[in-house]
């Protein structure tokens, strides 16, 4: 890491396995703090999810880069003093323990107020620290099934998982905000906070607009499987050589505009059943029909054209293929070519930080190796920048 980066100096102790709780240490560490991640004896269990980069998981490559390793056994007295011990030098605890288990730990409100009263302490869980749903495992699928997204997604006979780990990803993003808010309070007031963030929490942001849709009009959106629930036409068709497009119509402008151009039809551009969006969202399986009829006519090529023409949002629907030869990925520097720890060559992820503020700096791509730091010497805090 590079002296100038804005956590250079904050110590991160990180509890953590899987992805919420790696997601946000990794991005505390991509601007600079120093990540301690504390493992059981057998590894975070996410090391051991597939093989794909080097023999090593990919999962565990992109969320656990230039950490360092440390296996303890926190219910063993040894364990437990050295994991008390980080804990002094630390100025954020991040962890994503159930609730019981962090617990009979002994990671509460209580004790760190009173031992450890300048530390952030961000406690990820599915469903909140309180409630009758605070033990329950919550991976995933589960709370995308729990938060209403399955309700949304996928055939009117078939609930569909969406095809990211997006309540996992987005608890991350979502903690390591609050942790920096954190920070900067502990820098104003001396104190640190506890932080009490529920992937139901986040996954319920994603639902608002669909929650507040029915908590205020009785609003129940059906289940779709690639159009939007509020907008249409807005979704995927099928152009005449068999490539997938999405379109987005957000005003009805565009919908007069895409008539005109692509449908090639004055009719449609003027009828009262599709002159507002409410029109089309309750004609949509007509509109859909129109649409995708004429896009059918056309080549992909042909349709992007058209569309272009018209000024309407467009997408390829792209696979992981696609995704890897986008211009965009290789303009951006999103992924980079390094070394894995047996010099293998790797293709690993470029963090949206990194990128951004420092854009030419070497970077350590690399996780660590399972136990690679449990000797080395406890790191030490910067008192510049607010350390006990």
């Amino acid at each position: 890491m590079t002296g100038g980066m804005p956590l250079s100096g904050v110590v991160v102790v990180a509890l953590e396995h899987s992805v919420a709780g790696p997601l946000c240490s990794r991005i505390l560490g991509d601007r600079g703090a120093t990540i301690v991640k504390v493992e059981r004896a057998g590894g975070d269990f996410a090391r051991s999810w597939d093989d794909h980069v080097a023999g090593e998981s990919a999962q565990f490559w992109w969320l656990n880069r230039s950490k360092r390793s440390v296996v303890l056994d926190l219910k063993q007295p040894e364990g437990r003093a050295r994991f008390d011990e980080l804990l002094e030098t630390a100025d954020v605890l991040v962890h994503n323990l159930s609730p019981r288990a962090a617990d009979g730990l002994g990671l509460t409100a209580a004790s760190f107020d009173e031992r450890h009263p300048r530390l952030v302490h961000c406690q990820i869980s599915g469903y909140g620290h309180d409630g009758e749903f605070r033990d329950r495992k919550a991976y995933d699928m589960l709370v995308q099934g729990e938060a209403g997204f399955m309700s949304l997604t996928g055939t009117p006979e078939q609930g569909s998982r969406i095809g990211v780990s997006v309540c996992d990803v987005s608890t991350g993003i979502y903690a390591a905000l609050l942790v920096l808010a954190a920070l900067r309070e502990r820098d104003l007031y001396g104190r640190g906070r506890r932080l009490d963030v529920a992937m139901l929490d986040v996954a319920s942001e994603f639902a608002a607009p669909m929650l507040l849709s029915y908590v205020n009009a009785g609003v129940v959106y059906p289940r779709l499987a690639d159009q939007h629930h509020a907008l249409a036409p807005y979704g995927v068709f099928r152009c005449g050589d068999g490539t997938e497009i999405l379109i987005a119509v957000h005003q009805d402008d565009e919908w007069k505009r895409l008539c005109r151009t692509v449908l090639e039809s004055e009719t449609h551009a003027s009828d009262p059943r599709f002159a507002t969006t409410l029109e089309r969202v309750a004609h949509r399986e007509l509109v859909g029909g129109i649409v995708g009829e004429a896009l059918g006519r056309l080549t992909y090529a042909e349709a992007v054209e058209a569309l272009e023409e018209a000024g309407i949002a467009h997408a390829r629907v792209n696979g992981m293929p696609e995704l890897a030869a986008h211009d965009v990925v290789a303009r951006r520097g999103i992924t980079t070519h390094v070394r894995s720890g047996d010099g293998s060559p790797v293709s690993a992820f470029v963090g949206i930080a990194e990128r951004l503020f420092d854009p030419d700096g070497d970077r350590d791509s690399r996780p660590p190796d399972l136990d690679e730091h449990t000797r080395a010497p406890l790191p030490v805090a910067d008192p510049g920048v607010g350390s006990r």
